[in-house]
């Protein structure tokens, strides 16, 4: 994987640390304490942000981000991430930390017509052919 891609138009994925980092800090997001593995999820200018950071068996760090670029606009990312963390929960690697950051996208799921409504999106059926 290379460090930083878009993985769709509408989805991009990250796990250049220093990027992920400075994301982190500039939105205040920073977590306090990086000895167990943690889910971070926020909205931003209109975009959703998840970031995972993990702790290896053999001690090893490392944050994976990805970003949903406008999205109540583009759920079907929403849908896309959440089926795949749904197959690595049943894959049984960090299985807590997957299934917390499932949740998180399943949450988000459930609120991306009140996100519409509060950014004053109109979402058409017929323009778009990946709705859920």
């Amino acid at each position: 994987m290379k460090a930083n891609q878009f993985l769709t138009p509408n989805l991009y994925t990250s796990i250049n640390e220093v990027e992920i980092l400075d994301c982190l800090v500039d939105f205040g997001y920073m977590p306090k304490e990086f000895s167990q593995n943690q889910v971070i999820s926020f909205v931003k200018d209109e975009n959703f942000y998840l970031v995972l950071f993990m702790v290896r068996e053999d001690g090893q760090k490392g944050f994976l981000m990805y970003e949903i670029l406008d999205f109540t606009m583009h759920e079907q990312e929403l849908y896309m991430m959440s089926h795949l963390f749904r197959n690595l929960v049943a894959s049984n690697k960090n299985n807590y930390t997957y299934r917390k950051a499932q949740y998180k996208l399943d949450e988000m799921l459930g609120m991306v017509p009140t996100f519409r409504a509060l950014y004053k999106k109109r979402f058409d059926v017929d323009d778009y052919g990946m709705a859920a």
